[in-house]
């Protein structure tokens, strides 16, 4: 997150995008597959959300959730994530 909210841009913001959303994607469902795998379809659907997430194209779902949903979480905790992150950093 903090290299594409650096202001040197590049044009590898589509995938650091798209890796951020699927990192929060996969903890999510970490926790929740237990109970997802029961719906039919599941696996079906969770390729077609990853495929929308990786498309080219102007409705990139990965940019879309990034903007909409991870960016304003992050900015509104950041200080406490960097603490955290630093806490971490410390002890290691």
């Amino acid at each position: 997150i903090k290299a594409i909210e650096s202001p040197n841009k590049d044009d590898d913001t589509q995938w650091l995008t798209y890796w951020v959303v699927y990192g929060v994607f996969s903890i999510v469902e970490f926790f929740s597959d237990i109970f997802l795998s029961w719906f039919p379809f599941y696996y079906m659907l969770k390729c077609g959300f990853l495929l929308w997430c990786m498309a080219p194209s102007p409705s990139n779902g990965a940019e879309f959730l990034y903007h909409r949903i991870i960016r304003p979480f992050f900015l509104k905790h950041e200080a406490q994530l960097d603490s955290v992150v630093k806490d971490l950093k410390d002890k290691a």
